[in-house]
């Protein structure tokens, strides 16, 4: 073997080991490889967090307008009608899109039968037949009471950063929420044009 090959081989080990112990660079090289798993947790985290802050505000509009009407003694159409007002001024800064509201009076005689007294819908028509029997917890079935239900829903549509990655083609999501209350300032509540 000739002297000028076995120095430039051991030139090339050499250069090898070297590289091999050198430490530098090493952070670089590991967040390259981090940094996009980091940013797709990023990203999950805020589309959640925007996802439960729409939910919260679903249930607390729901709970709201149940709550309003629970304390009148009279509603029209037109006043029921403000409602959709209440749960957009809630929803800011977030869109209330697709926004549905269904308002419903139900009567529960002294026997414990529950009927529809009125109903109103955001839709313009009302939602349930009056005397038909409503879908009741049994923990809120009273003699002679009256009852509020609300049922709220609206879409969310999901910003889907990554949908390569979700294995999903679902970008809309319907968030309702449903509340009962029981009727506050008199015997029941009156809907005169419902």
């Amino acid at each position: 073997m000739s002297p000028f090959k076995s120095s430039s081989w051991r030139a090339c080990c050499d250069r090898l080991t070297d590289l091999w112990r050198d430490r530098q660079g090493v952070g670089a090289v590991e967040f390259a490889l981090i940094a996009p798993m980091l940013l797709v947790v990023y990203l999950m985290a805020f589309e959640l967090t925007i996802g439960l802050s729409i939910s919260k505000k679903t249930s607390m509009a729901a709970s709201t307008i149940g709550d309003l009407i629970s304390r009148e003694d009279k509603v029209t159409k037109v006043s029921l009608a403000t409602s959709s007002d209440v749960a957009k001024a809630m929803f800011v800064p977030y869109p209330s899109k697709d926004l549905l509201i269904k308002i419903t009076g139900i009567k529960i005689d002294d026997k414990e039968a529950a009927k529809v007294a009125w109903s109103w819908s955001s839709t313009g028509v009302a939602p349930y037949v009056v005397g038909s029997t409503p879908t009741i917890p049994s923990d809120l079935v009273e003699p002679s009471i009256f009852l509020v239900r609300t049922e709220l829903s609206v879409s969310h549509e999901l910003l889907m950063w990554l949908p390569g990655l979700t294995g999903s083609s679902t970008k809309t999501l319907t968030l309702g929420r449903e509340f009962f209350f029981r009727q506050r300032l008199s015997k029941d509540i009156e809907c005169s044009d419902c």
